[in-house]
This record gives C-alpha cells, structure tokens and sequence, in this order.
C-alpha cells in the first residue's frame, strides 16, 4: 500500500512540469544511461587492454579538441535557427559510430578514431540539450528546471555506471558501448515522434518573443571572465575525478596499494548514488540561494576533496579507503551545486542573441577540462605511478580561486 501511494505521489509530482520539460528530462536521462559507463569504464577498459596511460589520456584530449570544432558550429546554429532536433539526432548517429569503434578497437588507433566520434558527438549533443530546458520550462524557474534535468542524469549516469561495470565484469568486457546504441536509439526515437511538437514549442517562443531570462541583460556581464574561469577549473577538477582517479586508485599511491577494478567500481557507484540523491534537494536549495552561490559552494567542495585525496596516496589501505571515500562525498555535493547553477548563470549573463553560444561555450568549458587534465596527468602516472601532486595542485587552485577571484565580485 505504502509503495503504491509513493507511486502515486511520484507521478503526480512528475505530471506538474510542463510536457516538454519532460521530454527533454527524458532524452537527456537516456543520453547519460549511454554515456555514463562510457565517462566513467572507458580508461580501465583500455587499460586493462594494454594501453598506456598516456594514450587513454590523449584519446580524451582528441575527443576534446574535436568537441570544441562542433561546439562553435553547433552554438551558431542554434542562434540561428532556434532548433535542437537535428543536433540532438546527429550528436545520437556519431555516439553509435563512437561505440561501434570502441567495441571493435584492439589498438590505439582505433580507440582515437571511436574518442574523436564521441568528441563530435558531445560538441553537438550539449548546446542543443541545455538550449531548449529555458525555453520548454516556463512558468518553472529555470535553476529548478536545471536541476530537474540534471537529476535525471545524474540517475542515468549512476545506472550507466552500475549496470556497465556488472556488464563489463561478468558479461562482456565492452558492453557499455552496447548499452550506449541502445540508449541512442531510443533518443532518436523521443525526437522523431515528437518532432512537430517541439518545433511548434520553440516557434511559438521566439514569435512572441517570450525569453525567459531578464530583458534587461542585453550584454555579457563584467564579470563573465571570472565566472567562466571558475567554471574551467571546476570542470577540469571533474574531468580528473572521472578519467585519472581510476587509474590512480588501479596503480596505487606513494604508500597506498592498488584497488582491485572491482573496488573502483563500487567506489565510482556509491559516489554515483550520492549525487543522484543529492542532486534534486541540492538542486533546489541551491535555486533560493543568490546567482553564484552554486558556484562557491562547489569550488570549498573540490577544494577539500582533492586535498583528502592528496593525502590518501601517503596512507595505508583502510585510512586512505575512507579518505577517498569522504572525498567522493564532496565531489557529490560539489557537483550537484555545480551543474544546475553553471548553466543558468551562463544562459543568464549571455546576450539575447549569443544565447546558443553561450551554451556552447559551457559545453567548451567542459571539454577544455579535458584539453590538458588527463593527457598531463596520464603522463605524470606513467612517470611516477601516482597522482598525488594533482590532486594537490587542484585544491590550491579551487581554493585560490574562491578566496581571491570570489572576493571581487562580492
């Protein structure tokens, strides 16, 4: 009876946001059950293959720099057309292509080829998907509806992770790329019979010219350096928690032993529960705070994580599991005031014409963090078997930026 009425509830809670809002809560919730074993499994999968550290990294820093070639075409085209269905369809036909790669990928040669796709796939998927939330929330506000579709990812990301590592470890070695052209497919699927829809939604907006931002912010804000260098380390700091963390817990500290892959998995999935948890309620407290509060909530957050696991290289075994353990905690916290604050502040201080740009621009931000992070990184492991020092330097320069550039502003 108890869990028939908490169905209840729950449906009816889902019902009260508009139905577009919905539908791209959904596309974006398949978008991160795909991707999320693919961000989080493939460094150990092709490390377990055989390649080195560096060119897991370097696959990353491609992918990166082909993100950014699609990212400015993809933030031009939404400024002048207003329409996200066929980005979002061609962003789900690279991603296939992507996974077909990397399932059949023995080589580094391939795996750059299956990481460029994913790159070209994420540089149009990420514009297209935060540009159409603002405008398909109304009357929600619009942190809130961030955070609505921030929630369903991180609970496909979770369930990417969760269901990928079982799948990797007792099925089939890659079958997270599987799970991805299933989820890309059904994104096809969403925009295709809802096509009309969301082309009449869109239009309807822009002839009655409803922009649910501020009329009055017609320029870039005077502090947007400032914002978007926040905004670049922060997603440098996840792009390292992803990619490097892994492979530093698979290799061992300066004392500590190495993980078994097993272990990472749960460590990755636990810190993948908490954010899915924690998102929506950190989400909304986070929506009644002032503008950037999001944003110096989590740059604290990084900060300390990434000094405990600065120190958790230097300890035992049992010490430093409940260090990284603490520190996953708040990296949850970090980004789930991270990711709903960033866009909307972005969306909020771009003029009303750059509006797609500036969303490219975020989606750049995310892939700058993988420009440079986990090539340099992949280097330093490979030198010295251990990522102590970056774990150090991120913390310094999380807090830096909090207590210096943040001062200025407020």
């Amino acid at each position: 009876m108890i869990s028939l009425n908490s169905l209840q509830i729950s449906k009816n809670w889902w019902i009260k946001f508009p139905y577009h809002l919905r539908l791209i809560t959904k596309i974006r919730f398949y978008a991160a059950f795909g991707a999320g074993g693919v961000i989080y499994l493939t460094s150990l999968i092709f490390n377990n293959i055989g390649l080195s550290a560096t060119d897991i990294g370097l696959g990353f820093t491609i992918s990166a720099i082909i993100g950014t070639v699609t990212r400015l075409f993809t933030g031009n085209y939404l400024n002048k057309t207003g329409k996200i269905q066929f980005p979002i369809v061609t962003s789900s036909i690279l991603s296939i292509a992507a996974s077909l790669c990397l399932i059949f990928s023995r080589d580094t040669f391939l795996y750059i080829i299956g990481q460029s796709f994913v790159g070209a796939a994420a540089g149009i998927y990420w514009p297209a998907a935060e540009f159409g939330v603002p405008y398909f929330c109304h009357p929600i506000e619009t942190r809130k509806a961030y955070a609505l579709v921030r929630s369903s990812e991180a609970l496909g990301i979770f369930l990417g992770v969760f269901i990928g590592g079982y799948m990797t470890n007792f099925l089939y070695t890659k079958s997270i790329f599987i799970n991805d052209i299933f989820c890309m497919i059904v994104i096809t699927f969403l925009i295709s019979r809802n096509n009309s829809s969301i082309r009449g939604n869109l239009e309807n907006f822009q002839k009655r010219s409803v922009d649910p931002i501020n009329e009055g912010q017609l320029k870039w804000n005077k502090n947007s350096t400032i914002i978007i260098l926040s905004i670049l380390l922060i997603t440098t700091s996840l792009a390292l928690i992803q990619v490097t963390l892994p492979l530093d817990l698979v290799k061992g500290g300066v004392y500590r032993n190495a993980l078994s892959k097993e272990i990472i998995s749960l460590i990755i999935s636990i810190q993948l529960i908490l954010l899915l948890f924690l998102q929506w309620p950190v989400g909304s407290w986070i929506s009644r705070k002032e503008r950037l509060f999001g944003l110096k909530f989590s740059l604290i957050n990084f900060s300390f994580a990434s000094f405990l696991l600065f120190i958790s290289s230097y300890l035992n075994i049992i010490p430093s599991f409940y260090l990284i353990s603490f520190s996953l905690i708040l990296v949850s916290l970090g980004t789930a005031s991270f990711l709903p604050t960033s866009t909307d502040v972005v969306f909020r201080i771009a003029p009303s014409n750059k509006k797609g740009l500036a969303l490219a621009l975020l989606s750049q931000c995310f892939a700058m963090g993988y420009f440079f992070g986990p090539f340099i990184s992949g280097r330093i492991l490979d030198l010295f078997g251990y990522a102590s020092i970056i774990w150090l330097s991120i913390s310094c320069c999380c807090f830096i930026v909090f207590a210096i550039l943040f001062k200025r502003l407020f």
